[in-house]
């Protein structure tokens, strides 16, 4: 992939974060936490951006934040370079990554899996979490939008909502199960620990098919 050749690991997960979320700033343990990077990874890799120019920093309080730069010569470029490389999957994750606490799983599925990354056709995003609501969800996902340049399509379920709707064996689940998908939240095992946990026989004590 172009993105691990142009970067690390750890410096995909910091420029992911910054460069998509690019009017945010965010403190070490922010970023520890979003990225998913350890105390020293995360100090590393800001100590060389700083350095370089390529973003900024302001403390706040009792704390030190950590923007990009977009004074610097290379921002757009960088920035563009950072959607281009990292695609659809990084700025979706850190789009939702403030809501991670309330969702068990968010995937891309259908058209879009298969869809090339500068396609117009809409995302198609299924997520399932808990104490969340379609107007916290669509005030994340504006911004997504405007880096993708392409219109999200969000479906989201409460556990109980998306097991019943299994259990009914719904069309749409069935068939949404059934395509490949790409997780942005979660992965294999969070969602078969939701599907298990359905009755794997109908009334009828017919099996329901394979997901």
């Amino acid at each position: 992939m172009i993105a691990s050749a142009l970067f690390t690991p750890a410096q995909q997960k910091l420029l992911g974060l910054l460069f998509v979320r690019v009017n945010e700033g965010f403190h070490l343990n922010e970023i520890m936490r979003l990225t998913g990077l350890g105390s020293a990874s995360a100090q590393r890799e800001l100590k060389r951006l700083h350095e370089s120019g390529l973003i900024v920093s302001e403390r706040i309080g009792n704390v030190r934040q950590f923007r990009p730069n977009k004074e610097n010569l290379v921002y757009s470029e960088l920035a563009s370079l950072v959607k281009k490389t990292f695609g659809l999957v990084s700025v979706l994750n850190s789009a939702l990554a403030p809501m991670r606490k309330q969702l068990s799983v968010a995937f891309v599925y259908g058209t879009t899996v298969k869809e090339a990354e500068d396609s117009a056709a809409p995302v198609e995003l299924l997520l399932i979490g808990e104490n969340t609501t379609y107007g916290e969800l669509l005030n994340r996902l504006p911004v997504a939008e405007r880096l993708l340049r392409r219109k999200i399509n969000p479906n989201l379920y409460s556990v109980d909502d998306f097991q019943r709707r299994l259990r009914e064996q719904q069309p749409f689940i069935l068939k949404m199960l059934g395509d490949r998908k790409v997780f942005v939240l979660g992965d294999d095992t969070d969602l078969d620990n939701i599907i298990k946990e359905v009755h794997p026989e109908d009334e009828h004590g017919d099996a329901l098919p394979d997901v």
